[in-house]
Formats: C-alpha cells, structure tokens, sequence
C-alpha cells in the first residue's frame, strides 16, 4: 500500500510485478512467502485491489524471476540443443547394432556464456534427455573426405548456430560470420544429395538394421538435447526449466500453470487492472533446435531437411554452395520458430483471455548469438521492449568515452545497444509504444534525477516513448533504511533519499512521453535490413552515405513483404509511417519474394537504393530462383553490355545503385530534417514527430555538460514555432527566427543536458504573436551573491548535528565532522538575505544556486518556489522577495553511499543504515551539499 500510494502520488501510471528470490551480483534477498501459496495468492488480490482503488496498471512477468518457465516445464518442453555423431562402415553387409551416441556436449566446447551453464553443460546425456532426429548414411570415395576444410570448420559454429557470445557483441560482428560466402572453389569432396539414404525408420531405440550396400559408408545419427537452462533467481518453489523456444509447448504449458491461476485469482480485476503478461528479457543462451524442427522446416522452407542435416557437423552435401543455402535456411527457420511459436503463441494466448503482451525478445540477451529476428519478436508484441543500462562512470567527464569498451560505458558509438531495433520494431509494426527497461545498473545509490536525464534523453531521441524503471525493490519499513535491494538496477523506492523530491523528474518524463507517443514518428529513410539470420539492427547512427540531420527506420523481411506500399511515391505502411527512399543491404543476395516485391514498389512509384541481387540465398527451388532473380533485377537496375546502370527509371519509380543517399535526397528538395551550428563538440540530439493537422514537433537535447547556444534549423516554413518546456510545463512562442528555402531557424540557448520541445503548431493557430521588444532568450545579469554564514539543520536520527553553522558553502564529505562526512538525507540550509536592488518592470528574478549535490527544494519568505534537480539551477524568486530582509530556506539531499560508507567502519548494532548492499570504509565519499555559489540574478524578458 506505501509503495502503490507513493508512486500514485509521483504521478506513475503503471506497475510490472516481477516476483523472484535473490538478487544479482550475489546480492542476497530474505525469503518470501511460497509462491502460489494460499498467502501469495492473498497478497497477489491485495496488490491488484490497491492498485485499482489507486487508477494504477498492473503487468505480471509470468513466470518468476526469468526468462520463462518453471516446475512444470518437462525436459522435452525445455530448450534443445542439436547433437550429432558419425559411424564409419563397410559394405556389402547386414548391419544390426546400436549406433554411437553423440557427446553430452560434442560441438559446444567453447560455450561459456548461458545462465547457469555451468550447472548443466557437462552432465551425462542421459540426464539431458537426449531424442534422435534422424538417421542417415552416404557413400565415401576412398581417400577423398567430404569433410570442409579447417577454414571453413572455423567459420561453421557461427553458420551452424552453435557459437557463443556475450551480449557485448555488436550487430555486424554477430550477423557477419553467418553471411561469409562459401564458394566451391575449396576443393570439398561434396556427397551428391541423390546418394544420401534416410535410415531414420530403420532405427528402434538407438538400433540400427539396415543391409548396407558395397563401399564406405557414413552414418551421420542428428539428435537433441535439452540445454538444461533453468531460470534466473527465480523462488525455490518456482524454479525450473526454462521453455523451449522454438516450439509452442512450453508456453502453452506456462500459460495453463500460471497464466490461468493469476488471471483466475485476479477476478474482476483482469483486463481492468491486470492489463498485460510480460516475458522479460530473452537471456537463454542460443538454443537451437526442437524435436519439430522437420515439420517446421518443411512449413517456411518448402523441403525436408533431412538429407543435409550432415552439414551441421561439416560434411559438404551437394556442394558447397548448397551446403551454404541450407545453413542459411535452416537459421532463417530457427528465427522463425522463435518469433511465432513463442512469441505470436504467447500474444495469442494473452490475446485470447483479454490482456495485452510486453515482451522484452531481442536483447541485449546473455547470449548475443541467439539466432533470432529481432525485429520480428518485438513486432508479436502489443508493448515491444529493450533496455538500456547506465555506464559505471556515465556522470563523470570522460566515462562514456569509447575507448572504455561497452562494459563500462553501456554505450555503442555513443548510443544505446538496442532502443533503435525496438523504435523501428514499434514504428513499422504499427505500435504505439516503444518500451525500455530503463537504468539499469550496479552503481548503488550513487545516481540521482540529474544524472538520469542524459539517459533518458538518449533514450527518447532513439524512439523510445515508454520508460520502465529497473527496478523499485518492495522492502519493508521494519526492514530499515535504505532496505533490501535487489542486485541490478537504480534503486528507485520510497526508501531514497531524494524520493519526496522525485515528482519534478517523473512529470518531465511524463510529459515527454505523452507528447512522445502523439502524432506519428518522421523518417526520411527506410532501411532493409535483410533477410538472414541472425538479424539485430544497429545502434542508432549516421550512415556516412547519408549524413547528419535525417533520421530513419529499419525494417526486415516481413514488414517490407506483408506491410509496405507505395502513395504518391513515398513508401507508406499502413498504419500511417512513410518514407522517401527504400535502402538495400549491401549483397548480392536477395530471396526471389523480395525482389518480386521491390519490383512492385518501384513500378508503384518507389525509389530504391541498393545493388542489384544476382542471386536467391537459400536452396528453395535452387538454381530456378537465382535465374529469375537475375531477370528481375536486369528489369529493374537495368543492364547495358553486363554493367548496372547507376541510375534506372522503372514504371513510376527509381532504382540508384552507388549514388551517395544525401546526392538523392538533395536533388529531389529533401533538405535535413533538423540541423544545428556550434563548435566540433557540440552535439544537439533530436526526434521529430508529425500530425494529422500539420503541426510538426521536434524534441531537442543538448548531449553535453556544458552550456551551448546554437542556431536551431528545422524543416517547416509559415508557422510561428513555439518552445515547449518538458521541465517546467511552460509554453512560449518563439519571436525571433528566419525563414529560408523552406525550414525555419532559431537561435535556442540550452544549459548542461537542457532540453527542449520546438512546436511548429498545424491549422487553426498560425496567427503570429507580437515579437517587438521580446527576446527568446534574454541575458541573466547577477545582482547579487549571497556570501557568509548559513545555519545548517541535519537529522541526528542519521548522524548529523541538529543545528550547525557554515562559514561558507561547503562539501560535506570534506567535514572533518563525522556526522557531516558521512551524512545522508536532508539539511536544510537557512540565512536571512538583505536585497536592496530594485526591481525593474519587464524583469524577472531568480535564484541560481550553482552546484547542488543532488537536489534541493526552495522557499523564500515561507512561500515554497519548487524543486530543482536539474540544470538551470534556479527558481523564479519574481513574486517571492521583497526589499529588504528576507528569509531563505534550502533543503537539500545527497545520496545514501555517504552513510553506507561511514557504517561500513562500525559494529552492526551501531550502524544506522541497513541493507543487504555491501559497502566498504575505504570507499571514495561522494561530494555532497549546497556547494554554490547562491546568486540572485535579473533577467529582462524584454531584452
């Protein structure tokens, strides 16, 4: 009740229960009561009852800890891993004996990165539950190995599906050793696919008996494994397997053992409160096969694959070039297992009992190499989801710098791994929310609203619209403070001690967000992202073909085949995003439906960027497909004596092939979208959305820490703009600017990590406002200093005296008084100021208070002037000061490390704080206080 009441009153709108026992970094966590027990169901209704009373939401993780299963998860419903042996026999003979089992763990000796790999990977197949596939021989020439070569036996993991990784993988470096082309030039000796013979029907529990024909023979025996992948920190009483996830089975199962019980005991509550079942992130390693892997493989390829299932192993079958096509095929399938047979099957199932699905399916998972689509996981989700993660030094000059690597900044090129797939994932799919897990971290305590605003704004420059965050810990009052953690994550609780401070940081994302999700998302560019697999887009980033000042979206297969068309020449989807150009992947590759479909959008009137494919990756139909995507692509590129033309006119359309994208959209008037002067380090972020009634809106943010006053350009013309402030609430229209060749500048000045909305408003409300005499952003001009002593009150319930005197402003950490070093919470700062400057018509002023770590709250002469946690450091003190004497108050609050840090020196009886958190004495104390300078400014509105 305390938590749900608290986040009402700070303005959240929803609540994502995630139940689980211990934490992560071995952070450990007391035991709850049994879940699914009678008193869990109990506390399950009451949470639902008290978030209904308060208007709250509730989402449900449906299973605990994560990613997805539990006791009911059966090895043949868990996660599979394929396994393979070979038996080398002569003929003629009658064979009848049992064949070799493969290894527990043959072709994975280099997996280290699975949860709780360690527990499993080395346990004896027969208690992994090991099942045959199949069963098949060929015929071996003496002396000739039909064996790839070790260059190739080093590539094949990766094509193979069975390499592991780490989520700190980029999207090339995963998707790039999968499309290594294979020639037939590498003196394979191929098996021809007519002498492969299918003996699966021939073998009874591991019982071979076949008359095998004259010659060398090689019995290739396919089977499966469960990984043995269990949950992570789930309850004791809920742990288990994990499901598999290229087969509905083991959703369905956790769909009948949890999904109905909570849905049954949330009674009215369901689809009202309880709005949505969650599966939180995919972090299960790379499994990659299911006992219908056949079926399956007949249903999106159109052939058995049996008979190349060798390849797997590195036998050549057909050739080389075939024994590619297939590896292809057969990770094209793997990704469409997982995105409809658990991801569309789980929407289904949540679909059917009226509520809505969050999954969170494409990353950054454990394992960077699960063969997945990652855009078509997130679009089986009415809430797609990522998640970004603060770096361990984010606030500190220098801690984002690329040459730290990913593991301390979080960041890839300076942005976020994978928010853009999940942007493009919303926007292409036709949702309305882009969701992230947001701030996730093991810096305890040490980050506060100022330091989590660059985030959030990278965040919501990337497509992001909806922010998840990770995580508030329920810890009890009796438990103490700060409380109980769990391990990851910014610890964000009533238990903060700068909680009662938060609402002016949750209303900034409030209104960023409900102006975020309005409108429609502005994209110039729409890129193909291919049709393999594994398929992960990249980080956001400025494509050097392109350059600054346009955005995008990235769409795969699916979408460009069942979604896109073309209106009045611009690729349009349908629920309403449209694009000037379509961008191809650089390859010569393209499945025989997708360049069918570029050819329909080009006659439609499209214009298309790419080299012209020569050839079908996979084996469907293989060699016809390749023939007709040659005849298609010389119909649309063009072909003049075997050369591509650079430039091809088709139907209505366009097709450009090594024509820089910034040249295209130059010469048809497309200027950038948004633009901004400065120096070689300023660097100003945007997105822009659009309206039905012509209004244009873009969010601008200042990247850096430093001030920057910049002119502003955008692409709008005859309309007054208007700043909106996401910060204060405030709305003002702009009164200087300039019009030219169509787009509109603005000098805008921004502070450290200011940000702000430009409107450009539709019809209905283009009158212009009065500008004579008005500046946008006037000058601040300091009146005053205040300088001497301040009386100081601290909690001596935290160890602070109850009332000090402060010669000057001052660091706390630096007191040589133990209970100012190693305070932690509120002080609150007062002095009577004498202001004897008049105050001039036309001028406001304000209270700058310099550096304040983390935040304060302002009252002047007993009248409250609001929160400030972020720069500009400074209330409006207009209508609050006279001349004269006048009284100032400051609260102030830090953060917990100071006072973890002091009792980590003390016996626990003495300690103040508690928590499961481990601190250290000779951990660096963090600057603290109203560290100043405090400065009445005057501001002249009128310029």
């Amino acid at each position: 009740t305390r938590d749900l009441e608290e986040f009402r009153a700070k303005g959240m709108g929803s609540v994502f229960l995630v139940n689980s026992a211990g934490g992560l970094g071995g952070v450990q966590m007391p035991q709850g009561v049994r879940f699914l027990s009678p008193e869990w169901k109990e506390l399950y209704r009451y949470a639902l009852q008290e978030a209904s009373r308060l208007n709250l939401k509730v989402g449900v993780n449906l299973c605990s800890g994560w990613c997805m299963g539990g006791p009911w998860i059966k090895p043949e419903n868990a996660g599979r891993w394929y396994l393979q042996s070979s038996l080398a026999i002569e003929g003629a003979q009658k064979f009848s004996g049992k064949l070799p089992l493969p290894g527990n763990r043959v072709g994975y000796d280099h997996v280290f990165n699975p949860p709780g790999f360690k527990d499993y990977i080395d346990l004896p197949l027969d208690e992994l539950d090991y099942r045959d596939t199949s069963i098949v021989a060929f015929p071996v020439e003496p002396g000739k190995s039909p064996m790839m070569s070790e260059e190739l036996l080093k590539q094949l993991p990766a094509k193979a599906n069975r390499k592991d990784a780490s989520n700190f993988i980029k999207a090339r470096d995963l998707m790039d050793p999968t499309l290594i082309d294979w020639s037939d030039n590498e003196g394979a000796n191929a098996v021809p696919l007519s002498r492969v013979i299918d003996l699966t029907d021939k073998v009874a529990d591991g019982r071979l008996e076949w008359d095998v024909p004259v010659g060398n023979w090689i019995i290739v025996r396919t089977g499966h494994r469960m990984t043995g992948s269990r949950l992570m920190i789930a309850n004791p009483e809920a742990d288990g397997l994990s499901v598999g996830w290229l087969d509905s089975s083991g959703v369905e199962l956790q769909f009948e053992h949890l999904g109905k019980v909570l849905i049954e005991e949330a009674g009215a509550f369901a689809g009202r409160t309880l709005t949505y079942f969650a599966d939180d992130s995919f972090e299960d390693g790379f499994p990659n096969w299911t006992d219908q892997i056949v079926p399956f493989f007949l249903k999106y390829r159109g052939y058995d694959p049996t008979p190349y299932l060798p390849i797997l192993t590195g036998f050549v079958i057909g050739s080389l070039e075939i024994s590619d096509r297939f590896l292809y095929d057969y990770r094209k399938t793997v990704a469409d297992c997982m995105a409809d047979n658990h991801y569309k099957r789980f929407a289904q199932l949540c679909h059917e009992n009226g509520l809505r699905v969050q999954n969170e399916s494409a990353g950054p998972s454990r394992s960077g190499t699960m063969c997945m689509d990652g855009l078509k996981n997130l679009g089986r989700s009415d809430y797609p989801t990522g998640e970004f993660w603060l770096g361990i030094r984010h606030d500190e000059e220098g801690g984002l710098d690329e040459k730290l690597g990913y593991g301390a900044t979080r960041l890839e090129g300076g942005q976020n791994k994978v928010t853009k797939m999940v942007a493009s994932a919303s926007h292409t799919y036709g949702k309305k929310f882009a969701s992230a897990e947001s701030f996730t971290t093991y810096r305890h305590w040490q980050d506060s609203p100022e330091t989590l605003k660059p985030a959030t704004d990278r965040a919501f420059c990337e497509g992001i619209n909806r922010i998840l965050i990770h995580t508030s810990t329920a810890t009890r009052p009796e438990d103490g403070k700060p409380g109980y953690e769990y391990g990851a994550g910014t610890h964000f609780n009533p238990n903060v001690t700068w909680w009662d401070f938060s609402s002016g940081f949750l209303s900034y994302i409030g209104r960023c967000q409900h102006l975020l999700q309005s409108g429609m998302f502005v994209a110039d560019l729409l890129y193909y992202n291919g049709d393999w697999a594994p398929n992960i887009v990249e980080p956001k980033h400025v494509d050097p073909s392109l350059g600054e000042g346009y955005d995008y979206d990235v769409c795969n297969e699916e979408v460009l085949l069942t979604r896109l068309s073309v209106k009045d020449k611009k690729l349009v989807l349908p629920d309403g995003m449209s694009y000037h150009v379509l961008v191809l992947p650089d390859t010569d590759k393209m499945p025989v439906e997708v360049i069918r479909k570029i050819r329909e959008l080009v006659r439609s009137g499209a214009t298309i960027v790419g080299p012209p494919p020569t050839r079908d990756p996979g084996l469907k139909n293989f060699p016809h497909d390749d023939k007709e995507v040659q005849s298609v692509a010389a119909e649309v590129w063009g072909d003049c004596d075997g050369r591509v033309k650079t430039f091809q006119r088709y139907g209505n359309g366009r097709v450009f092939h090594g024509v820089p994208l910034r040249q295209i959209l130059k010469d048809d008037n497309i200027v950038p979208d948004f633009t901004y002067s400065g120096d070689e380090k300023s660097n100003i972020d945007f997105i822009h959305r659009t309206f039905t009634d012509g209004t244009e809106l873009y969010f601008v943010v200042n990247r850096n820490k430093r001030r920057d006053v910049t002119e502003c350009t955008f692409r709008v013309t005859g309309r007054q703009p208007e700043l909106w402030d996401p910060l204060s609430g405030k709305i003002r229209p702009v009164h200087r600017w300039n019009e030219s060749e169509g787009r509109t500048s603005l000098n805008i000045e921004f502070f450290p990590h200011q940000s702000f909305f430009v409107l450009f408003p539709g019809s209905g409300k283009r009158d212009r406002v009065s500008s004579v005499g008005k500046v946008d952003f006037p000058a601040s001009t300091e009146l005053q200093q205040i300088t001497g002593a301040w009386k100081v009150k601290f909690d001596p319930r935290w160890g602070g005296p109850a009332e000090i005197a402060f010669g000057e402003l001052s660091d706390w950490s630096q007191s040589s008084e133990d209970g100012i070093r190693y305070y932690s919470g509120k002080a609150v700062y007062l002095k009577k100021i004498n202001f004897t400057h008049p105050i001039n018509p036309g001028c406001r002023l304000f209270l700058d208070l310099g550096i304040v770590k983390n935040i304060a709250a302002v009252k002047l002469n007993g009248t409250s002037l609001g929160v400030v946690w972020t720069a500009p450091w400074r209330v409006d003190i207009t209508d609050a000061i006279s001349r004269g004497e006048n009284m100032l108050e400051i609260e102030v609050i830090n953060l917990w490390p100071n006072r973890l840090i002091g009792d980590a020196s003390l016996s626990p009886e003495e300690r103040l704080t508690h928590t499961n958190i481990v601190f250290k004495s000779d951990m660096t104390l963090l600057p603290s206080g109203l560290l100043g300078p405090v400065v009445i400014c005057q501001v002249n509105q009128e310029g």
